[in-house]
């Protein structure tokens, strides 16, 4: 059962815009980054950042600006005012991670929920700024010039052609998703009163939880709908993560899952967590994983040296914190940030480690890029690698192995219950509909095993605020254990192939696998290879 509670509460923070990306790091700074003393250090503490609340009224003004200029014909100065509202936009994003992070630490502090409230209700137009710029650079004389390999790029305003949906309609629906994802914070903020997990927990939070998903399907499939397309899950596929493969093709995965692994699942023994459910302070944890990162040597150490000496990473327990973890990139600072709320138990080792895969690749990047699914490599990456660079890790790579087991089986359970959740309509779309297709999920996957609440999907934050995320976590699983079983094969080939690619920003996670030299989750024999792994590791 301590797993499937685990499972229930991982996030990975990642703030989601629907529009065409280019990277310009490196080459601008924002308004703020030369207010912050770093004391002639190469970096800037964390304490030291500073917050403001976004002005909106710039961010428009810094908007009109290179609209204007944009239609003057002069590329180099339609570039400088392109940089300019790009300082405006990442100082926007940049206060609102901020914000999060320090509302996250205290769910209870009403001036960090309002101004993280704030951030959220207005990133919606925002990011429509951010494409009207760019529909605006599409017509603008310099066309040519601003597609160059100097600036956006060959073919980039290709998808700036037609007529610009991110319009007063589409951003309202947007709007209307983001209040929906408050009253989300602000419910789970009441559920603090109880036990997460227990009977009396979903009895008191669960209806309301439920029915505010089921508003907020109802929600997003008008803003499938708005966009062309029939389902949301392929609207959510290409508008937020620039999936190469499709619901269709996850749907027979997750198929294949539950034919190969739930029955493994089935027979795991409990037992297995016991060394994992022993006590271990924060203190204790960072010190695992610190010794780890410096085994491991290369960026990685140099990842870590930042994230400790900068005071990049809060791990402190608090019973008034957001119950989860995450990893942010400031980009206006940048620097990455990570934030974890321990359950001060050997797990969170590999909470930790999974955080800290994150925190290295945008350290690698100056703020990653990259696709969704590719991400999620690095994080799942660490957790193995750990297991490889750790100090007498022989019990966590057990609790390892039969937690990758759960990821596969519990994350697909979970992601079989979210595509499905979208096709429902009518009186089905309420929370009633919503526990009986749960439950429908779960016996299907094999939660009863371990037990299960019909209503604890209420739980899973992603459903809430990274709708179509938790697949992520499957098939990037599937690739870090390759690149574990690489470094099992040969010590350190696992690790050089996570140096190599740490600064790698494919937005395609079939791509990306490509040229690492690894397979596709969705191979024909692949699951039955992890199959044996698993049958062979787990007896």
């Amino acid at each position: 059962m301590k797993l499937r509670i685990l499972a229930l509460v991982l996030v990975a923070a990642l703030l989601l815009a629907g529009c065409a990306r280019t990277d310009f790091r490196g080459e601008y700074q924002s308004p703020e980054d030369t207010a912050a003393d770093s004391g002639g250090e190469d970096f800037i503490r964390y304490a030291d950042m500073t917050y403001t609340r976004p002005d909106m009224d710039r961010i428009r003004q810094s908007l009109n600006d290179a609209c204007t200029v944009a239609q003057a014909g002069d590329a180099r100065a339609t570039m400088k005012a392109v940089f300019a509202f790009y300082d405006e936009y990442d100082w926007f994003y940049t206060c609102y991670s901020l914000a999060d992070i320090r509302y996250s630490g205290d769910l209870t502090d009403a001036q960090w929920e309002e101004e993280y409230n704030y951030c959220v209700e207005n990133s919606a137009a925002v990011d429509a700024m951010l494409e009207e710029l760019y529909y605006s650079l599409a017509q603008s004389p310099s066309r040519e010039a601003l597609e160059s390999d100097k600036y956006f790029g060959r073919g980039f305003f290709d998808a700036y052609d037609g007529d610009n949906l991110w319009d007063e309609t589409f951003t309202a629906l947007l709007e209307r998703e983001n209040t929906l994802e408050n009253r989300y914070y602000a419910l789970a903020t009441q559920a603090l009163a109880y036990e997460s997990g227990t009977e009396e927990y979903y009895d008191a939070c669960a209806d309301d939880m439920a029915g505010l998903l089921a508003e907020l399907i109802g929600v997003r499939q008008e803003m499938a709908r708005y966009w062309g397309y029939d389902d949301y899950p392929q609207f959510a596929y290409d508008f937020y993560y620039y999936r190469d493969y499709t619901p269709e093709q996850v749907e027979a995965y997750l198929e294949a899952i539950r034919r190969e692994l739930v029955p493994i699942y089935r027979k795991l023994d409990d037992s297995v967590w016991d060394w994992a459910n022993r006590y271990c302070s924060e203190t204790e944890t960072f010190a695992f994983v610190r010794q780890a990162a410096q085994n491991m040597g290369g960026a990685i150490w140099e990842a870590f040296r930042l994230m400790e000496e900068a005071g990049l990473s809060d791990i402190a327990y608090g019973e008034n914190k957001y119950n989860s973890s995450f990893e942010v990139y400031l980009t206006s600072y940048q620097e990455p940030f990570l934030f974890m709320n321990p359950e001060l138990t050997r797990y969170d080792c590999l909470t930790l480690a999974h955080e800290f895969g994150h925190f290295c690749n945008d350290y690698a990047c100056y703020g990653s890029y990259a696709g969704v699914d590719v991400l999620e490599f690095f994080s799942q990456s660490m957790e193995y690698l750990l297991l490889c660079y750790g100090d007498k890790t022989e019990q966590l790579t057990r609790v390892k192995l039969a937690d990758s087991l759960c990821t596969y089986v519990e994350q697909a359970g979970f992601a079989s219950f979210e595509q499905r959740m979208y096709s429902l309509t009518g009186e089905d779309l309420s929370a009633e509909g919503l526990y009986a297709l749960y439950e429908e999920v779960a016996l299907a996957f094999g939660f009863d095993s371990v037990g299960y609440d019909p209503r604890e999907f209420v739980e899973i934050t992603h459903f809430y605020t990274n709708p179509m995320y938790v697949v992520s976590y499957v098939v990037s699983n599937d690739a870090a254990m390759q690149l574990y079983q690489l470094e099992q094969a040969e010590a350190g080939a696992g690790l050089a192939l996570m140096e190599e690619n740490l600064s790698a920003e494919y937005d395609y996670f079939l791509d990306f696998l490509e040229a690492a030299g690894l397979e596709s989750p969705f191979g024909a024999e692949r699951l039955a290879q992890v199959r044996r792994t698993f049958e062979d590791a787990l007896r």
